[in-house]
């Protein structure tokens, strides 16, 4: 078996696990555990928002959710703007 298609069958088994703890662990995810994981980064706390968005957009979880946060955590123009920075950047594969 070749090195890509070895790390494409693990890669497709970590999402899977991912996948499968977020599923079995949904009623324990808080906005108010995220808030303070952010507002305790301190001045990482966008990069850190950023990158929570993306995981939980590739584990499923629904963004809308998030974008609403993002404006209730660094108020509607900074929330807007850390909110189109992600979705700017972040282009999922075939579009």
């Amino acid at each position: 078996m070749n090195n890509n298609r070895l790390m494409r069958i693990l890669l497709f088994l970590g999402l899977l696990a991912a996948v499968t703890l977020v599923i079995i662990y949904r009623n324990q995810f808080h906005a108010a555990v995220l808030e303070d994981w952010i507002r305790d980064a301190g001045p990482l706390g966008p990069l850190l928002f950023i990158v929570i968005y993306a995981l939980a957009v590739v584990l499923f979880l629904p963004g809308s959710v998030l974008t609403l946060a993002g404006g209730a955590l660094f108020g509607p123009v900074l929330g807007t703007l850390y909110n189109l920075t992600y979705s700017t950047v972040y282009r999922p594969p075939g579009l």
